[in-house]
């Protein structure tokens, strides 16, 4: 189903607000943030701000969007990190103008905020109990990293290198992530590799027993190709579940447990139905 917004503008798939209805979407170059409701393609302006797409993240209440936004002054990148309240639409500044600002990491309804001055973890809701909550993870110097209460712990389960789309699993037992053009893996928290995904980019958790993604092509400028695809951690396989040559489907989320929200390469913002078995 494809959702046309109010505006009838592009946009990409930054994220979803659970249980919501609710869409995280953005501009070309992730700048600016908006919510698309997917019953009535309203669009609600979050923020026009420069890189305010990038990873953004709601919290388990659906109540709160944190994101990060970017300026320059002296050729030198800042950035700040904000709280968004979704009913009131108010705004809370939560770190004003750092350098080396990691994108806001969510566990629960709390935000691990990581910057050049330091680390701190605010509670922007009430305290949830989950199985991962606490804990977050992050990439910090292409590494992934894991911080639990007070403990940091750096984790390299490919060796040296450079990993990317770093994600911490529903149940907080596995870390997902890219391995610098080898595919993707999963590890414990410990880092022992328990999977070997093979090429699947921009990886998200489905749930604790499936991982959704994209298979993209590019000629070296832009993406020419892409299928969704879905790797079982039961029986280990990867399969391609899309086949649409006249379109490139990227950036898939899990929305709900029947439900996968993704864009094209168009712009263009859809919701697909899935039966897991």
């Amino acid at each position: 189903m494809k959702i046309t917004p109010s505006d009838s503008l592009s946009y990409l798939l930054s994220g979803v607000v659970p249980g919501s209805g609710l869409l995280l979407v953005s501009g070309s170059g992730y700048n600016g943030l908006s919510l698309l409701d997917t019953r009535t393609g309203r669009i609600q302006v979050i923020t026009a701000d420069a890189g305010a797409g990038y990873e953004p993240e709601p919290t388990a209440d659906a109540k709160k969007v944190l994101y990060r936004s970017d300026s320059f002054s002296d050729n030198m990148k800042y950035s700040s990190v904000y709280s968004y309240d979704i009913s009131t639409g108010a705004k809370e500044l939560l770190l004003e103008k750092g350098r080396d600002v990691l994108p806001p990491a969510v566990s629960g309804n709390a935000v691990l905020i990581k910057s050049e001055s330091g680390i701190k973890v605010e509670q922007t809701g009430p305290v949830l109990k989950s199985g991962r909550s606490g804990t977050f993870v992050v990439i910090e110097d292409m590494m992934p990293v894991l911080y639990t209460g007070s403990e940091r712990k750096a984790l390299m389960p490919n060796g040296d290198g450079f990993y990317i789309w770093a994600s911490l699993s529903p149940d907080g037992s596995m870390i997902l992530y890219n391995y610098r053009g080898q595919g993707t893996f999963i590890c414990d928290t410990d880092g022992r590799i328990l999977h070997d995904l093979g090429r699947i980019n921009a990886p998200k958790w489905f749930n604790d027993r499936l991982v959704i993604g994209m298979d993209d092509k590019d000629d070296g400028h832009r993406i020419t190709a892409s299928e969704l695809v879905y790797y079982s951690l039961g029986s280990k396989k990867r399969v391609i579940f899309t086949s649409t040559p006249d379109r490139s489907e990227m950036f898939p989320f899990a929305a709900g447990n029947r439900r996968i929200a993704f864009c094209s390469d168009n712009g263009e913002i859809y919701l697909m139905k899935v039966r897991v078995r």
